[in-house]
């Protein structure tokens, strides 16, 4: 009696341990699949960060770009007003010393 007793403790050991061993296995799938997805998620955050970066890099870019043409525009009629009142300053000069020559 007793050694049946004992065999049904040790066969419910063995089928104890058998539920056990397929549970750690289990839980060690499961760590890995989380593991997996995780490191998924975050190369794909990496990916929609660089790709908004660049998106960003682009836009500031063509901002820069336009606001340098503003800056050019500005700077070539400011410099057309500038030649066209030296123009008329060297009018009015050569006439002075065609006048002063002549006084001469």
């Amino acid at each position: 009696m007793i050694n049946k007793i004992i065999e049904e403790v040790k066969e419910v050991e063995n089928v104890a341990d058998k539920i056990i061993k397929e549970a750690e296995g289990r839980a060690i799938k499961i760590i890995k699949d989380a593991q997996l997805d995780a490191e998924k998620i975050k190369e794909q955050a990496k990916k929609e960060t660089l790709a908004k970066g660049e998106l960003m890099i682009v836009k500031e870019e063509k901002m820069a770009r336009k606001e340098a043409k503003n800056i050019i525009n500005k700077s070539i009629k400011e410099r057309e007003i500038i030649n066209k009142k030296a123009m008329a300053k060297i009018d009015k000069a050569v006439e002075i010393i065609i006048k002063r020559v002549v006084e001469l």
